[in-house]
């Protein structure tokens, strides 16, 4: 049996993964934790990471590290993205996170965050060489990937992540009519640029994966405390969705704190997110969403065996 980690380091939530593989495509989950430290708040306005974020993000690390640590210090694989990957001082953020943790990140270009993702999308649900486009939906970005089975047809990294989004167009709650209204209206247009990049074919299904659409999933059913079995391969018709959207954003962040299955630290940022998966499926006129518990955390591993257990 060996074991193995992974630390995914996004611009809203830092993950940590600790499997023990049987050498036979079969993992047992020995540890899954996730904090929101919204490493990459500011990016638009400083373009450098906040050093209260990096303190905060720091701090979850050395609690992953320990948690490591527990389960007999496994090879850890740490990478970051968006956040890390644009800030002037990204780098020094990784010699901290060295210094403090004893974490060695990788900070990796988003071809590579697509790839991976997809790699972990595919692991537990069949692709059966259908032409799918898998959504990424991040705090500093959203990833489309376009696909058919788990060969990449095209890619495409945009700046719609759902802080970022945010701290633009979202300054109130309950959601002022106009300012949702220039939410969309951006979306759209960044959206049809983005539809035109990837024309190689109209996809079938529309996965995605991340904390905005994990959460939609548990909204709509109710689930809490959170099970990542009960929200891996739900699937979220547009109108379920624009349902919780109306919802949402008539609701004051306290309000939306009362919903258990509402994580907190996304009670502002669930609008934007909620904007970005219906937009999208508007766009590229796919309805429903296939949610994915699984992505870039498990890619990292898979590759890190050398090799895949993918469907």
């Amino acid at each position: 049996m060996k074991k193995i980690a992974s630390i995914d380091i996004g611009s809203n939530t830092v993950r940590l993964l600790i499997l023990e593989s049987d050498g036979t495509g079969d993992f047992q989950l020995l540890a899954s934790r996730r904090v929101i430290t919204r490493l990459g708040e500011g990016m638009d306005k400083h373009g450098k990471l906040m050093q209260s974020r990096m303190s905060e993000t720091l701090s979850a690390l050395s609690e992953f590290r320990q948690d490591c640590i527990d389960h007999g210090n496994p090879p850890l694989f740490a990478v970051a993205t968006s956040a890390v990957r644009e800030a002037s001082n990204g780098k020094e953020f990784v010699r901290l996170a060295l210094e403090k943790t004893g974490i060695e990140i990788e900070i990796i270009p988003w071809e590579e965050e697509a790839r991976l993702t997809l790699e972990g999308v595919f692991w537990k649900i069949p692709h059966e060489n259908r032409k799918s486009l898998t959504i990424d939906i991040g705090g500093g970005s959203t990833e489309f990937i376009l696909s058919e089975g788990k060969s990449i047809a095209g890619f495409c990294s945009s700046s719609l992540g759902v802080v970022r989004l945010t701290e633009k167009f979202i300054h109130q709650h309950p959601v002022d009519k106009a300012e949702y209204t220039n939410l969309t209206t951006h979306l759209r247009n960044e959206l049809q640029a983005i539809k035109e990049k990837l024309s190689a074919f109209t996809p079938q299904v529309l996965i995605g994966t991340a904390g905005t659409v994990t959460t939609l999933a548990a909204l709509k059913e109710n689930i809490y405390p959170y099970d990542p079995e009960k929200i891996h391969g739900a699937l979220l018709s547009r109108q379920d969705i624009d349902t919780l959207a109306q919802d949402l954003k008539g609701k004051s962040l306290n309000e939306r704190l009362a919903l258990n299955a509402l994580e907190r630290g996304r009670e502002d940022l669930i609008i934007a997110g909620t904007a970005i998966v219906l937009e999208t499926m508007r766009t590229f006129q796919c309805d429903p969403l296939l949610v994915s518990e699984y992505s870039l955390r498990e890619g990292i591993i898979l590759k890190a065996l050398g090799g895949s257990t993918a469907s």
